[in-house]
C-alpha cells in the first residue's frame, strides 16, 4: 500500500485563534516531523514538501493506467474532521465548478485514454456512488429511496411504511470478491455523464455543521468506476498476420476503481456536537476504529505469517474495503493532516494510522474472463509439453550430435590455418618504413581533425524555452477565479527565476566543455606536431639543395655512369619535392586546426563574460524587485481571501439562524395545530353530551 501525506495550510479560523504550525517536512525527503516523532512515507505534499498539484500525477495516474491492464485500484483519503479530505478527493464536485481534486482528474484521464484506445477495444464504463451513514449503506444515485417508516398525522400519529427498494446488502462472490446487491450502476459514455452522476451523489450526501467544520461530512462516501474492455479483432483480421498482438489471450479485461472519502475522526468535546450530530460522530469513530483494527492486523508481520484473524466483518466500511486492504487491488492512502498546534494530538494519531498502513501487502492480479484465463493456462501447459517432447526426441539421436560436433571442430581448425596463412601473406606485402610512417601521420592528423571538429562544434547558446502564460477565462465563482489568477501570477514569476537559473547553468556547462583539460592536451600535441613537421621540411629542403648541387656538378661531365647517376638523382629529387608538398599540406591543415582552436577559445571567453553578466543580473535589483513583487502579491491575495472567508462565515451564520427560526416556527405551528385539534374534539364530545341530555329531558 502506497501512503502519501497531504498537509493543508492554516485556515482563517486557525489564524484568528493564533495557531502556529507544528508539522515540519525534511527538505528533499518524504519525511514528516511532529515534535519528537518522525515518520517516513512514500510522498509528502504541502508544508514544504512537494506541490499538492502533483498528487494525481505521482499517486493516482499509475492506478488509472493500470485499469486498462485489468488491475483493481483504490484511493483512500483519511484524516480528522476539517483536514481537507473532501477537497483533496474532489467529492464535492459540481458541473462548471473547480476541477481540482483527485476524482475530476481521474475522469478526464480515463476518457482521454478511452478515446485513444477506442479503435482497438470496446469499452463499457459504469459508476456507482454510495455512502455509509450510521452503519447503513445508502445509494446516492437511486431516485427511489428504500422503504422507510413515516408518521401519519391523518391517522392519529401512527407509523406507516413507505414502500421503496429493498435495502442494499453486502454479498461475497464465488471468487472471494465483495459486491453490493441492489446498488444502482449507471452506464456512462462521456465525461459530462460521469460528472453529472458525481454531482448528483455529492448533493445527496449527508453533511452537517460542527464547531470544527461548517460543512463536515457525516458519512463515508465511495465512488466506484467499473471499466470493461473487449478487444476489437476486426482491425487485426483486416491487417497482415504480422500485426497481430502478442497478448492474444487478453481479449476481455475488467477492473474497478474505488475512490473513498472517509468521514473525519472527531472528538465531542471539540466539535461541541449533541443530539443527532453526537450519534453520527459515534458511528463515524466506530467505523474508523474497525478500519484501524484491520490495518493493524494486516500490518503486523507476525500475525500475517501465522495467518491471524482479520476483523473485516466488524464494520460495513471494512467489509466493503476487504479487497482494497490485503486483497486484489492496488491501493494508495492519502492521509490529510492539519498543521495547527491545536490539532497536534489528532495529527499525531493520523500519522501513526498512516504509518501502520504502509506495512500492508496487497495481492493485485489481472481480472480476466474465466474462459479466457482457462484457455491461457491450457496454452501454457501445451507449450511446456511441446518443450518436453523436443527434449525427449533430442535424447534419442546422440550419435548424430557427436558427428556434427566433430565436423564443427574440423572446420574451426581449418579456419585457424587459413587465418594464419592470410596473416603471413599480408606481412610479406608491407611497404617501406618511411612511407608507413608518413601514412600513420596522415591517419593521425585526420583522426585528430575529426575529433577536434566534434569537440569544437557549437552547442547552441541559450535555447530557452518560451514562457507560456496561460490565462484562461474560467467562468467560476469569484473566489476560485481569484485563486486561479493568483496561482498563475506566482507560476509566471517562478518561471522567470527558473529561466535565469537554467540559462546560467547552460552557459557554465558550455564553459566547462570548452575548458576541459583534453583540449589543452590536444593543443600541446598539435604544436609539437607542427614543430616536428617544420624540422622535417627543413631537412628535406637541405637534402634537395644538396642533390641540385650534385646534378650541376654531374652536368659538366659526359660520362655514361654520370648520366645514369643524374637520372637517379632527378628521380630522387622529384620524390623529395613531392614529400615537401605533402608536408606543406599537412602544415596548412595543422594551422587551420590551430585557428579553429583560437576561435573556440574566443567563444569560451565570450561565454565566460556572459556567465559573469548573468550572475550580476541575478544579484541585481531586478531579482530583488521580482521577489518583492511575489511577496506583495501573496500578502494581497491572503488579505483578500481572509476577508472573503469572513463574509462567507457571516452569511453561513445568518443562514443557520434563519433555519433555526424556521424550525422554531414550524414547531410552534405544530403545537398550535395539536391544541386546536384537541379543543375541537372536546367541543364535539360536549355537543354530543348536551344533545343527549336534551333528548332525554324532552322524553321525560
Amino acid at each position: 500500500v502506497q501512503v502519501a501525506v497531504h498537509i493543508r495550510p492554516l485556515i482563517a479560523q486557525e489564524r484568528i485563534q493564533g495557531c502556529k504550525e507544528c508539522v515540519s517536512v525534511v527538505p528533499g525527503e518524504p519525511q514528516v516531523q511532529l515534535g519528537s516523532h518522525s515518520f517516513t512515507f512514500d510522498h509528502v505534499y504541502g508544508g514544504g514538501g512537494s506541490s499538492p498539484s502533483s498528487i494525481f500525477d505521482q499517486c493516482v495516474r499509475p492506478l488509472v493506467e493500470g485499469l486498462f491492464q485489468g488491475y483493481n485500484a483504490t484511493v483512500l483519503a483519511y484524516g480528522q474532521t476539517g483536514s481537507g479530505k473532501t477537497y483533496t478527493m474532489g467529492t464535492g464536485y459540481t458541473v462548471g465548478g473547480s476541477s481540482e481534486g483527485v476524482i475530476p482528474q481521474v475522469m478526464n484521464t480515463l476518457f482521454s485514454k478511452i478515446n485513444a484506445l477506442k479503435h482497438k477495444a470496446d469499452f463499457q464504463v459504469r459508476v456507482s456512488f454510495i455512502e455509509i451513514l450510521k452503519e447503513e449503506v445508502h445509494d446516492l444515485l437511486d431516485p427511489n429511496p428504500p422503504s422507510t417508516m413515516k408518521t401519519d398525522t391523518a391517522n392519529g400519529g401512527l407509523l406507516r411504511v413507505v414502500p421503496g427498494k429493498p435495502p442494499i446488502q453486502i454479498r461475497e462472490t464465488g471468487s472471494g470478491g465483495i459486491m453490493l446487491a441492489g446498488v444502482t450502476e449507471t452506464e456512462v459514455r462521456t465525461l459530462p455523464e460521469m460528472a453529472a452522476c458525481l454531482e448528483q451523489g455529492s448533493l445527496c450526501r449527508a453533511t452537517g455543521s460542527t464547531n470544527m467544520n461548517a460543512q463536515s461530512s457525516r458519512s463515508h462516501a465511495i465512488f466506484t468506476i467499473n471499466v470493461e474492455q473487449r478487444r476489437k479483432w476486426d482491425s487485426f483480421l483486416n491487417a497482415d498476420t504480422s500485426s497481430l498482438p502478442e497478448d492474444t489471450g487478453e481479449d476481455f479485461l475488467c477492473a474497478k476503481l474505488h475512490l473513498v472519502d472517509l468521514a473525519g475522526s472527531e472528538r465531542a468535546k471539540r466539535t461541541k456536537a449533541d443530539g443527532n450530530r453526537f450519534k453520527e460522530g459515534v458511528h463515524i469513530n466506530r467505523g474508523l476504529l474497525a478500519l484501524g483494527n484491520v490495518i493493524s492486523a494486516l500490518g503486523d508481520d507476525k500475525k500475517r505469517k501465522e495467518g491471524g484473524h482479520v476483523p473485516y466483518r466488524d464494520s460495513k466500511l471494512t467489509r466493503l474495503l476487504q479487497d482494497s486492504l490485503g486483497g486484489n487491488s492496488r491501493t494508495t492512502m492519502i492521509a490529510c493532516v492539519s498543521p495547527a498546534d491545536s490539532n497536534a494530538e489528532e495529527t499525531l494519531n493520523t500519522l501513526k494510522y498512516a504509518n501502520r498502513a504502509r506495512n500492508i501487502q496487497n495481492k493485485p492480479m489481472v481480472n480476466r474472463d474465466p474462459v479466457v484465463a482457462e484457455m491461457q493456462r491450457m496454452r501454457q501447459q501445451l507449450e511446456v509439453l511441446q518443450a518436453e517432447l523436443l527434449c525427449a526426441q533430442a535424447a534419442t539421436i546422440p550419435e548424430e550430435i557427436q558427428i556434427l560436433k566433430q565436423k564443427v571442430t574440423w572446420l574451426e581448425s581449418n579456419n585457424l590455418e587459413l587465418r594464419r596463412e592470410l596473416q603471413q601473406s599480408a606481412e610479406s606485402y608491407l611497404v617501406k618504413n618511411y612511407l608507413k610512417r608518413i601514412q600513420e601521420l596522415e591517419l593521425e592528423l585526420l583522426s585528430v581533425k575529426s575529433s577536434n571538429a566534434t569537440d569544437l562544434s557549437p552547442e547552441g547558446e541559450g535555447d530557452v524555452e518560451e514562457e507560456g502564460e496561460g490565462e484562461g477565462d474560467v467562468d467560476v465563482d469569484v473566489v476560485a477565479a481569484k485563486e486561479l489568477e493568483h496561482t498563475m501570477r506566482q507560476d509566471c514569476l517562478d518561471k522567470e527565476l527558473e529561466e535565469l537559473d537554467k540559462r546560467l547553468e547552460l552557459k557554465e556547462a558550455e564553459m566547462k566543455a570548452f575548458a576541459r583539460p583534453d583540449n589543452v592536451v590536444l593543443k600541446q600535441h598539435f604544436e609539437k606536431k607542427l614543430i616536428e613537421l617544420e624540422d622535417e621540411k627543413k631537412t628535406l629542403q637541405k637534402e634537395r639543395d644538396a642533390l641540385l648541387k650534385e646534378l650541376e656538378a654531374l652536368a659538366t661531365s659526359s660520362d655514361e655512369h654520370a648520366h645514369k647517376m643524374q637520372e637517379t638523382y632527378v628521380q630522387k629529387l622529384k620524390d623529395l619535392e613531392r614529400q615537401i608538398a605533402e608536408l606543406k599540406k599537412k602544415q596548412e591543415n595543422q594551422a587551420q586546426l590551430l585557428r579553429q582552436k583560437q576561435r573556440s577559445d574566443e567563444a569560451a571567453k565570450r561565454l565566460q563574460e556572459d556567465i559573469l553578466r548573468m550572475k550580476q543580473q541575478k544579484a541585481s535589483h531586478f531579482i530583488v524587485q521580482l521577489q518583492n513583487k511575489i511577496k506583495q502579491e501573496s500578502e494581497q491575495f491572503r488579505a483578500w481571501k481572509n476577508a472573503r472567508e469572513k463574509e462567507v462565515l457571516q452569511l453561513r451564520k445568518e443562514g443557520r439562524r434563519n433555519v433555526y427560526e424556521m424550525h422554531k416556527l414550524q414547531a410552534l405551528h405544530q403545537r398550535q395545530k395539536l391544541v386546536l385539534q384537541r379543543k375541537t374534539e372536546e367541543a364535539a364530545v360536549a355537543t354530543r353530551r348536551l344533545k343527549d341530555m336534551l333528548e332525554a329531558s324532552e322524553a321525560s
